[in-house]
């Protein structure tokens, strides 16, 4: 787990100020960027993983034990050319994963867009619930389909299966790979019962609500719509945008924003792939998208009277 300045106590930040010769201290207010903070999420767990504490990897690389705090914050940058050293130590051996941190690394400082794609769990997919896993709030617009972390595990599977988040132009072609992919965002939702769980707001297109993940299967569309109602009253914000609300800011597809303590960001999710977007004008534009979509949707209230009335037509069906 990635523990925050803020969380140390004062004895360990004094430790973490010293460094050894050569290098540069944290300085007070050091805000670590998004980026950052992805690949430092990333190295801890990989570190973590391999059973080494930070004094032990500081050891193999010459370095003290707050330099690797401060990369495994995101106050400091990782250099590109560490990442092998890195990779080696913690038994990575994924030539996928080695890119992905090394592309991390090498744009930890720039802002704008950058476009990620891969393998059955694409880097996309990887980076995002790094990224989800960090923020403070979440805020979420989808039109076909419920967000990931609302769903049920029986509407996972039923997505996965339709269209799952592979290389474009692929579908698992296995059980056991279907299997793995449910099994993934069923570690994602691990976050809604965290202590540190970010606040959600999904805004929701009612032909997601409306469509069954599977006809043959009524009793999950009826389980889907239970969850939505559970999850509405102490874990998510949920309104649901009507098709009498007209055209909408929303058609062009679904995208999340992910505040930080400092910043926000973008997932815009497309098929087999994703983006994020950090530039501050750009992010403000979907800041001012997602507020029209709230105030197009109706309300808190009345989406949990809807969803009632869909549950209860359903349990009649």
């Amino acid at each position: 787990m990635v523990v925050w300045w803020s969380a140390w106590p004062a004895g360990v930040q004094t430790v973490l100020r010293q460094s050894r010769p050569g290098e540069s201290t944290l300085a007070y207010g050091a805000r670590p960027t998004i980026r950052r903070k992805i690949l430092g999420r990333k190295l801890s767990a990989a570190r973590e993983a391999a059973n080494l504490s930070v004094e032990q990897v500081a050891e193999h690389a010459g370095k003290s034990g707050a330099a690797i705090y401060r990369q495994e914050s995101g106050h400091t940058a990782v250099q590109a050319s560490m990442i092998p050293f890195y990779a080696n130590l913690y038994g990575i051996d994924d030539k996928e994963e080695i890119e992905r941190w090394t592309a991390w690394a090498k744009k930890a400082k720039q802002r704008g867009t950058w476009a990620t794609s891969g393998s059955l769990v694409g880097p996309s997919y990887q980076d995002y619930a790094d990224a989800e896993s960090l923020c403070l709030e979440l805020r979420t617009w989808e039109l076909g389909a419920i967000p990931g972390l609302l769903q049920t595990k029986q509407y996972s599977e039923a997505v996965i299966r339709a269209a799952a988040t592979v290389r474009p132009g692929q579908l698992p072609s296995e059980e056991g790979e279907v299997e793995a992919l449910v099994g993934l965002r069923e570690s994602r939702k691990q976050i809604l019962d965290s202590e540190t769980a970010p606040r959600i707001w999904a805004v929701i297109g009612q032909p997601a609500v409306m469509t069954p993940p599977d006809p043959r299967d009524p009793k999950s569309h009826r389980e889907q719509i239970q969850h939505l109602l559970n999850l509405g009253e102490t874990k998510a914000t949920i309104q649901v945008l009507t098709t009498d609300s007209g055209l909408h800011v929303g058609l062009s597809g679904s995208f999340s924003i992910l505040s930080f303590d400092d910043a926000d960001m973008v997932f815009r999710e497309g098929y087999g792939d994703g983006s994020f977007v950090d530039e501050e004008v750009r992010v403000r534009s979907y800041q001012a998208r997602y507020e029209r979509l709230q105030s197009q949707a109706l309300s808190v209230l009345d989406t949990r009277q809807l969803l009632l009335e869909t549950f209860n037509s359903l349990a009649k069906g």
